[in-house]
């Protein structure tokens, strides 16, 4: 049949493509009935000359008797298809007494052989090329942008902003790049400034040959940003060839402020977040906080706004801005996982939790941080296929982040699982030595296991890295004397366990750290044997309500007092799931 080519069409605005039997305006599909598209085709393919109604009809309608009105119902509706205003022939012509002829320039574009759709991406931090320090927050912040708007894809996995943004300031080599974070495709781009105008080139490339799948070059005023992220987004997923729903259409060019100066004050707030310093949170707030001043109605700024909070463990702000967030728009997936978090860690409430996090995840399916904190919410309550689950999924989508990277060893640890939990950590410190967090679970991971030695190597790599830490410095005192218990070695525990409570009235040298240390001192007394003074120091936790708490069913250094009722009571009184 003479529909089935591999040739598209171009004229104006309009993309035709006869294969897939769709006309697109500017990227966005123009549905026609088959018919209409066939007549269309019929004419575009004759361009310049006229067709009869005859010739039109036998080719539209090869074996069907059809009235001569019917064709001129279907070109009435194909010229209100592609606006043509009435008596105005800027495509199709109608010739008296003869037919009809297409009248627009008309570019044929042959096909390529159609390439298997491409189900994954990564979109690397666009390139400031002038180095502009005025451009460096709306050069990441596009392509921070463009990464959480596809993150809304279901059936596109799109890598995380962190193990993106792992590339900054790196000539980019896309086959290593794919190959690292396990992506089919790699998205980069360029950012200047010229004469007051943004200039942004992007290029697709698919990177299981090495191809470029599609390139552009925008010019545009800086409030213009919103359009042309929108138009960005679309001209990938039209590449990549990823099938849409309506929703999923509108998901990628929904705005979440109209306010450009808002907006780009926004951009400001997570550019200065993403550096995870004091300074950078404190400018952070700021520039929420401004964005929030020009339109008091974006979400995200208050989302963001509360990311800073969580940074500053200040959760009742944070609850206070994210409850605005979600007031404003419940779609927030970033907002639902945040307040799962609160939830679980700061209220109890873990029924709460857990539905935040679900909602975070069916609004966001790309969303690392949501996965990440639903595996650790499971691993806690004790439903550890679940927990190793999300936590895979969790990596998958941020392969180098070291955080995600620890969500399956502290998930493996809570079950019980320390070979497992050790193939990983070792993992992780491949990736970065000189982690502390890696060294510290490790070494808790050898102490379950009975390897004291190996243990203690790890606990002094952690004092090594955080020295003058005192936080850091305090906790790994409590670590060490419940390990000196674990090992028999009672004498050295207890002397650490002596200084400890010594310390623990002193707040200015602990800095907050007394209600942690209440129930590491349980966990000491629990590893000495002394199990009054251990449920003693576990209700001065609770009283305080310590956070370490949400894991009493799970934590293997309280294994020794699960057979006392108190035990049981703790555990329901914390409200933990049964």
């Amino acid at each position: 049949m003479f529909w089935q080519t591999q040739t598209s069409y171009e004229f104006g605005p309009f993309r035709m493509d006869a294969r897939e039997r769709r006309l697109l305006r500017n990227g966005e599909v123009v549905p026609l009935t088959p018919k209409v598209f066939d007549i269309l085709l019929v004419l575009i393919q004759n361009s310049g000359h006229i067709l009869t109604k005859d010739e039109v009809m036998k080719l539209v309608w090869p074996d069907t008797a059809v009235e001569e009105g019917n064709i001129a119902r279907n070109i009435s509706t194909l010229r209100n298809a592609l606006a043509e205003r009435p008596r105005e022939s800027k495509y199709i012509e109608t010739v008296p007494w003869r037919g009809y002829r297409f009248v627009a320039n008309v570019k044929k574009v042959t096909e390529v052989p159609a390439r298997q759709s491409v189900s994954s991406i990564a979109v690397l931090p666009f390139v400031n090329v002038a180095g502009a320090p005025s451009l460096e927050y709306l050069a990441d912040g596009i392509a921070e942008t463009l990464i959480n708007n596809l993150s809304q894809l279901a059936q596109l996995k799109v890598m995380s902003r962190n193990s993106a943004f792992r590339y900054k300031g790196r000539e980019a080599d896309v086959s290593i790049v794919a190959r690292e974070l396990n992506v089919e495709s790699v998205l980069m781009g360029r950012v200047t400034e010229r004469d007051d105008l943004l200039s942004v080139s992007v290029e697709l490339v698919d990177a299981r040959d090495d191809s470029h799948l599609w390139g552009a070059q925008y010019i545009r005023q800086p409030s213009d940003i919103f359009t042309l992220q929108e138009t960005i987004a679309q001209e990938i997923t039209e590449k990549l060839r990823v099938k849409l729903t309506g929703e999923q259409r509108h998901l990628l060019t929904r705005r979440h402020t109209e306010n450009a100066e808002a907006y780009q004050l926004y951009l400001k707030g997570c550019y200065y977040f993403n550096k995870l310093t004091v300074d950078g949170m404190k400018k952070g707030i700021e520039h929420h906080k401004q964005a929030i001043e020009r339109d008091p109605h974006f979400a995200l700024a208050y989302a963001g706004l509360a990311d800073c909070y969580n940074y500053f463990a200040q959760p009742v702000e944070a609850k206070q801005a994210l409850s605005k967030a979600l007031e404003l728009d419940e779609t927030l997936g970033e907002a639902h996982a945040s307040l799962g978090f609160l939830k679980f860690v700061y209220d109890w409430d873990f029924a709460g939790a857990e539905s935040e996090f679900k909602q975070a995840l069916e609004l966001r399916p790309n969303y690392a941080e949501a996965h990440h904190w639903s595996a650790i919410y499971f691993a806690n309550v004790g439903r550890h296929e679940e927990a190793s689950i999300e936590a895979k999924r969790a990596v998958q989508l941020d392969p180098l982040s070291l955080l995600m990277n620890m969500t399956p060893a502290l998930a493996s640890y809570l079950a019980r699982d320390y070979d497992a939990a050790v193939e990983q950590l070792q993992k992780i410190i491949d990736m970065e030595p000189n982690f502390p967090a890696a060294h510290s679970v490790l070494g808790n991971v050898y102490l379950q296991q009975g390897l004291f030695e190996q243990a203690m190597v790890e606990y002094q790599k952690v004092l090594e890295l955080s020295k003058g830490v005192v936080p850091v410095e305090m906790s790994m005192k409590a670590i060490i004397a419940h390990a000196y218990a674990k090992w028999r070695k009672r004498s050295k525990a207890i002397k650490l366990l002596h200084e400890l409570t010594a310390e623990i009235s002193d707040s200015d040298k602990l800095l907050g750290l007394s209600n942690v240390l209440q129930h590491s001192i349980a966990e000491i007394y629990a590893a000495l044997g002394q199990v009054d003074e251990a449920f003693e120091w576990l209700n001065k936790a609770y009283d305080a309500h310590d956070m370490q708490m949400v894991s009493l069913k799970v934590n293997p250094t309280l294994d020794g007092l699960r057979n006392d009722a108190r035990f049981a009571d703790l555990v329901r009184r914390v409200g933990l799931p049964q």
